[in-house]
């Protein structure tokens, strides 16, 4: 049994993104969230597996407000994929968090050459994050069970957040760490001969940037982030955030926090030195604006996924403003296609048919129109080996819907 303060104040471990930084997103990811999806996502986490344990953050009874606690119950839950790392729940580490370490990031090489960041070529990305943001993705939108779907959105709550953390997207690649700095965790921000239970480190830093500034004096946790998230969305509101969204596209998330590792991140800084005051504040306004976006893509994603109302474009429309999108098209699915996940798949560039005529049942792909995120159900025609062979042959065929 985990028992819970009503107040939800809970421990204080540094994770990815902090818990205070993974509770701002799910809370701005509530707001735009439709009463209807809240509905759906609830329902999917309260039948969520008993050894996962999720569902024991959900209380049903209480002085506070329904609506309050099943906001509260989303919120905590996109710290679950941290807490399953507690070793001392062996049943629940053992099935749900012993072979996931490398979902929470992806590690792309870089390094600085001439004063210039720049992609660091043979070394392949390490990490499943984006891997596991289509996986999960696709979970939700199947016909998987809603115990199923409750880990899957978990993980979507946990991952997105995650995703929009500079360093889980970066190694940076130097003489002294050949092999990329793993996130920023190996540039240490003390001096060597401090203690280990002493020491910091620029990814803990990053993790912890909101609490960093603006710390947490004794308060209780949900009156601590509230406000925070509540300016947050002051700051950034959705209508002045939406043209920037780029909805479910996983690799237009990751190449912004790459970017700023890449540019934003090691500037001003000394291995071995606590950041300045100035680094310090400039690190809690790129927070402020990476929660603000992966909330409001988080909540659009739910919304798209749960919604059930979305204007599906006419079979077999041409790629003309306003009349859909063509039937066959390119992109990087999962493959082989299952019902569930599989630690067999792995994304392929794909030959998309999205007018299927055999009645099956279908994974679904979701693509902007005019705008705005439809879903349609696709048969994988072909497999491509790399980039050149997919343009060739869209090229030869007249396919011009080609995005990877």
């Amino acid at each position: 049994m985990v028992l819970i303060a009503l107040c939800g104040c809970f421990g204080g471990s540094t994770f990815a993104w902090d818990e205070t930084g993974h509770k701002i997103t799910a809370y701005i990811a509530w707001q735009r969230m439709t009463p209807e999806v809240r509905d759906k996502v609830i329902k999917i986490l309260r039948a969520a597996p008993e050894d996962s344990q999720i569902g024991a953050f959900n209380i049903e009874y209480g002085s506070r407000p329904r609506a309050s606690r099943e906001r509260d119950f989303f919120v905590i839950i996109a710290t679950w994929p941290d807490m399953i790392k507690d070793r001392r729940l062996e049943t629940r580490y053992a099935k749900y968090a012993k072979t996931q370490s490398d979902w929470h990031y992806t590690n792309q090489f870089w390094t600085f050459k001439d004063g210039k960041a720049q992609m660091v070529d043979g070394i392949e990305p390490a990490g499943q994050i984006m891997k596991k943001l289509e996986e999960f993705s696709q979970i939700i939108r199947s016909s998987a069970t809603d115990q199923e779907k409750a880990i899957a959105v978990a993980w979507l709550e946990h991952l997105i957040g995650d995703l929009h953390q500079p360093l889980h997207t970066s190694a940076r690649v130097t003489q002294y760490d050949p092999k990329g700095d793993r996130g920023g965790n190996a540039f240490f921000l003390t001096p060597k001969d401090v203690k280990k239970d002493f020491q910091d480190n620029l990814h803990s830093f990053w993790d912890g940037a909101i609490g960093r500034y603006m710390p947490n004096e004794d308060m209780c946790e949900a009156a601590y982030y509230e406000p925070v998230a509540e300016s947050i969305l002051k700051l950034y509101p959705y209508d002045k955030m939406k043209v920037r969204l780029s909805p479910g596209d996983f690799g237009v998330w990751e190449k912004e926090s790459l970017n700023i590792a890449m540019n934003e991140v090691y500037k001003g800084l000394e291995f071995g030195e606590k950041p300045s005051d100035k680094y310090t504040k400039r690190a809690f306004e790129i927070a402020q604006e990476r929660l603000a976006l992966a909330g409001y893509r988080m909540g659009d994603l739910f919304n798209e996924a749960f919604g059930g109302n979305v204007a599906v474009a006419p079979r077999n429309a041409a790629i003309t403003p306003g009349n859909g999108i063509a039937c066959k098209i390119i992109r990087k699915v999962m493959y082989p296609v299952t019902k569930t996940s599989s630690v067999k798949q792995t994304l392929e560039i794909s030959l998309l048919d999205l007018c299927p005529t055999q009645i099956a049942s279908r994974p679904m792909y979701m693509f902007m129109i005019d705008g705005n995120s439809v879903m349609k159900e696709y048969d994988v025609v072909r497999i491509f080996k790399n980039e050149a062979d997919a343009r060739k042959y869209a090229a030869e065929n007249k396919i011009t819907d080609v995005s990877f």
